[in-house]
């Protein structure tokens, strides 16, 4: 048991560190600072800095926001550099994403459903909160739409000043503009499909 979860952590940490190594490349592509980056996404140098070394986690709305400022389609931080043909169709299947850990946020772990399509215009993903785990300490704002489908579990999400109790099969679609939080009020694990637009520029 102690072994799995060694080399469960070693996998995650790996994918942490792909995804740091890309974000980094994408930065020093565009030619921006941390300082710059930090100060128009409102995320702090030292949280950047950790980010891009794999040494801390990005919720979605964090990589939305620095996907944004970088005008590049969030899928990009998640496709392999050398492996972009751009097809005109993705095909995910669940054998194949058993062996890849997930990516883990402040109370949710998640996996890109989503690949990089010729003019992408949405990105897919799906969550799983533990019980008793909520979004974020603090209310998510960023810009585009979402759709949130729930799989499994029961969900309470906050929109605005309502505030929605989701079962199984329900679907909220909002503008993520207004404040949104969640959270886990279930028994079981929450499992969620969000579909979210991109941004694929920024300002």
């Amino acid at each position: 048991m102690d072994k799995n979860k060694s080399e469960l952590e070693e996998k995650t940490r790996a994918v942490a560190i792909r995804l740091g190594a890309r974000i980094r490349e994408a930065r020093r592509a565009k030619q921006i600072t941390l300082e710059r980056l930090s100060k128009d996404t409102d995320l702090s140098p030292g949280f950047l800095s950790r980010l891009e070394r794999g040494e801390s986690s990005a919720s979605i709305s964090n990589l939305i926001v620095i996907a944004g400022r970088l005008g590049i389609p969030l899928g990009d931080f998640f496709e392999d550099p050398g492996a972009k043909a751009a097809p005109r169709y993705i095909l995910n299947r669940a054998k194949d994403r058993g062996g890849e850990p997930p990516l883990a946020a402040r109370g949710y772990s998640y996996h890109l459903m989503s690949g990089d399509l010729i003019d992408q215009q949405m990105s897919a993903f799906e969550l799983v909160y533990p019980v008793g785990e909520s979004m974020n300490p603090e209310v998510l704002t960023h810009a585009g739409e979402e759709v949130l489908y729930l799989l499994d579990g029961q969900f309470e999400f906050r929109i605005g000043d309502k505030t929605l109790v989701l079962e199984p099969g329900d679907c909220v679609h909002f503008a993520c503009e207004q404040p949104h939080s969640g959270k886990n009020v279930g028994h079981s694990p929450a499992r969620l499909l969000m579909i979210v637009t991109p941004v694929n520029s920024f300002g």
